[in-house]
């Protein structure tokens, strides 16, 4: 049994009216416990519904959610009980933060789980630990954080409520680079300690990359593919017909490649292509 299901899943915008439109036409997909899969594709290709519909926030006009074998939206009880277990962040999370401290911000989801105080504060010192925060911001406002703070802040006010999913939809955008590395590495780390599933919503193909094990590709409302990462980008072409890129050290490995380098262009992290490189280098694969 998958932890999270979604089978033959559709749901059409303004229906039965002149603006009609099937934001998600027979979407089935499951994700298993401890994956980091990253769900990317063009602007209006279903993906934000999609992630809506992972803790019932839309209900489909078709098709099922199940969440560990049960369908998310068959009563009510269980419908509260999932949004807890599929925590889901939206983009730019911190405009959503309206408490006083950030202790209370980051509180507020096990408070309304219905924790007691002890456990909430364990919830929040556990969170805030994840996200790098130290217990000497818990009595700042949020607001007087750095964007990258505030960010922080909102992810863990997600993780505090211990979801067995975590969905990030565009978690570094607006960040520098230094931002979106560490937040990057946050999740990572998130993940390795906690064995808990991710899911992330994201343009870039370089965050992709060296975060997700696992790519799903939204295409009008359809999945168009569903791999690992290097399954997935190696084709480049069917990525572009889609207004989708490759990652750009993969880019620059391919032109190098072009000009005669002996460069292995399967590469898609930074990381990789530096070793790449020095591989090259040190066997004297120059351009011929």
């Amino acid at each position: 049994m998958s932890l999270l299901e979604v089978k033959n899943l559709t749901y059409i915008y303004g229906k039965g009216t002149p603006f009609e439109m099937r934001a998600l036409d027979g979407v089935s997909l499951s994700v298993e416990k401890g994956e980091i899969v990253a769900l990317i594709g063009h602007t209006g290709s279903g993906k934000s519904t999609l992630i809506q519909h992972l803790n019932a926030l839309l209900k489909p006009h078709s098709g099922q959610v199940l969440f560990m074998g049960k369908d998310i939206n068959a009563d009510k009880a269980l419908t509260r009980s999932v949004r807890f277990q599929v925590g889901l962040c939206f983009q730019y999370p911190e405009y959503q933060l309206f408490e006083s401290t950030v202790y209370r911000d980051i509180a507020f989801g096990p408070t309304n789980m219905g924790l007691k105080e002890d456990e909430v504060r364990a919830a929040v010192s556990e969170a805030a630990a994840f996200v790098g925060l130290k217990e000497d911001y818990f009595e700042k406002s949020p607001f007087d954080l750095s964007g990258g703070e505030k960010r922080r802040v909102a992810v863990a006010g997600v993780m505090a409520m211990r979801p067995e999913v975590l969905i990030l939809d565009e978690p570094t955008a607006g960040l520098d680079p230094n931002g979106r590395r560490v937040i990057l590495s946050l999740i990572r780390n998130y993940c390795t300690q906690t064995g808990k599933t991710v899911i992330i919503v994201s343009h870039s193909m370089d965050d992709v990359a060296s975060l997700a094990s696992r790519i799903i590709v939204m295409n009008r409302g359809k999945i168009a593919m569903d791999g690992s990462v290097e399954q997935v980008f190696l084709r480049s072409a069917e990525l572009t017909k889609m207004g989708l890129n490759i990652p750009q050290v993969t880019q620059i490995l391919l032109e190098l490649k072009k000009r005669g380098y002996a460069v292995n262009s399967s590469v898609f992290t930074l990381e990789g292509a530096r070793r790449e490189l020095l591989r090259v280098l040190k066997e004297g694969g120059g351009a011929k």
